[in-house]
């Protein structure tokens, strides 16, 4: 699909450093946007000093499980997608910030795909997304479970967690019901449950979550979509070699179970 670029506004600094636009939506930035889409913020600010305007793009995830990821997977992608050298750094409440700032980008993301500036508690995919073809909305979902989503084991009457799980969750009911239909067009089964309450931080909020349930139909996201991210991964490649995999075990903690520093059996 061919973008219109004509809403695109570049800053000085943005022709300084020769960022680029993409002006086809590839499979990479279907990727991105379904990363932004889960855990993604745009801010556009002024400052009250100097009168300047931020365009600020960031990504957040956990400091332990997510570093990896960022530095190997997001900072190149966004080097490839906007020819822009973005930043790690380590925020509040044991995160990972990627972000970088550029007027170009910043106006790309929020006039071109429609990615809101601020709050996205109301968020949809973007309808470029929607109306493209099926191989572009399994990237988006890629970008969007590999941020967003989790993967876990339950017990189901056993004593280790060999039961897989992925599932996903928002505060936008739009959101997960377009995702839902993308699920669906892609045949994976996935139960989903609307208006549930939950609990962040001591606030409570009402979140919608879809949940992929059983070894087939997780087999079936691993061979038409999987992940990117070593966080779901490694969990994967642990359930695969032993049968099961300990719950509450971070990136660090896995990759030893499966170099075998660590017994897997020891968590039980």
């Amino acid at each position: 699909m061919k973008l219109d670029l004509s809403k695109v506004e570049y800053s000085k600094n943005d022709i300084k450093r020769q960022v680029t636009i993409p002006s086809y939506l590839t499979k990479e930035l279907a990727y991105f946007i379904g990363i932004h889409v889960g855990d993604g913020y745009l801010r556009c600010y002024k400052r009250k000093i100097c009168k300047r305007v931020d365009y600020n793009i960031e990504c957040c995830g956990h400091e332990i499980d997510e570093i990896e990821f960022h530095k190997e997977y997001i900072v190149p992608l966004i080097k490839k997608l906007f020819n822009i050298d973005a930043f790690v750094r380590f925020g509040n409440r044991s995160t990972v910030q990627t972000y970088f700032r550029s007027k170009a980008v910043f106006c790309f993301l929020n006039r071109v795909i429609n990615l809101p500036n601020g709050s996205k508690r109301n968020i949809n995919v973007p309808e470029k997304i929607k109306l493209s073809s099926m191989k572009i909305k399994k990237y988006f979902l890629m970008g969007f479970f590999d941020t967003e989503g989790c993967m876990t084991f339950k017990r189901r009457y056993r004593q280790k967690h060999y039961y897989p799980c992925i599932a996903v969750a928002s505060q936008s009911k739009n959101l997960i019901k377009t995702v839902k239909t993308f699920l669906d067009d892609c045949k994976i089964k996935a139960c989903v449950s609307y208006d549930t309450e939950s609990s962040r931080n001591g606030k409570v909020f009402i979140r919608h979550e879809i949940d992929i349930y059983g070894e087939n139909y997780v087999e079936m996201w691993f061979n038409e979509i999987g992940f990117n991210s070593s966080k779901h991964l490694t969990k994967y490649d642990i359930w695969k070699r032993f049968g099961f995999c300990p719950p509450y075990t971070n990136i660090l903690e896995r990759q030893k179970i499966l170099d075998e520093t660590i017994d897997v059996n020891s968590y039980y």
